[in-house]
């Protein structure tokens, strides 16, 4: 599912948004804290999923919706104000509850299948479900989903590295070392680029904390998956660190 809310919404800019047909994973969404719903559209569709105990329940509603006749609208005069999380604890426990559920959704909406979804957009400002494709759907056992977003990448890379290091000495691990290393470097600019390009290390502590967060989304949405029978390897945010 796509975490990186505002952004969404700026990619889809004003009035109705683009709907989808590639994958129910990346279907356009609207969070319940800044969403209005008809009654009619919740008299048709139903309410809330009360399984979703911590987050999810926004997306599910909005999956259903969009396989009906109901569309939706961003309006972006609407001024809605929030209370953020004040602690790291505070943080880390939402994103935990955030990637708890998302598997839930994913088999609940999906037949049993191996689904690869690809964003070939670097721009933040395009973290878009637009910009999102299904590379791959085929059947299998039981439901699986990954994201190839720069955060797997990044960590495909490291291990190769890693890899090449404990070869150290061989002929094999001399040939490898120099190709991830390079790739490294290159994967780990969406969360180090401003940090890097513009020599301003005040971005750090940010990279360090979006670095962190996006692990504790990871693993809890695996570790929730493997718990009801799926393999959900989930989105990041892979836009610029700002």
């Amino acid at each position: 599912m796509i975490p990186n809310i505002l952004a969404t919404l700026r990619g889809y800019g004003k009035g109705y948004v683009h709907k989808s047909d590639a994958s129910v994973m990346i279907q356009p969404m609207f969070p319940a804290a800044n969403l209005a719903i008809r009654r009619s559209a919740l008299d048709e569709v139903g309410p809330f999923d009360t399984l979703c105990r911590t987050s999810g329940e926004d997306n599910d509603l909005c999956i259903r919706m969009l396989r009906t006749r109901w569309e939706l609208f961003y309006e972006e005069r609407a001024v809605v104000r929030h209370k953020h999380r004040s602690s790291l604890k505070g943080l880390l426990k939402q994103w935990h509850g955030y990637g708890t559920f998302h598997p839930h959704i994913f088999k609940k909406h999906t037949p049993k299948c191996l689904e690869v979804v690809y964003h070939n957009d670097r721009s933040l400002l395009s973290w878009s479900s637009r910009r999102f494709h299904r590379i791959l759907g085929i059947p299998v056992p039981f439901p699986m989903l990954v994201f190839i977003t720069p955060f797997y990448v990044l960590h495909a890379f490291l291990g190769l590295l890693l890899l090449t290091l404990l070869m150290d000495g061989t002929s094999g691990g001399d040939r490898l070392r120099g190709g991830p290393g390079v790739w490294l470097y290159y994967s780990a600019g969406p969360f180090l680029r401003n940090c890097i390009g513009k020599r301003d290390l005040r971005w750090f502590p940010f990279a360090a904390l979006r670095y962190l967060v996006n692990w504790v989304f990871v693993l809890s949405a695996f570790w929730a998956g493997v718990k009801i029978g799926v393999i959900y390897l989930g989105c990041t945010r892979g836009g610029e660190c700002r």
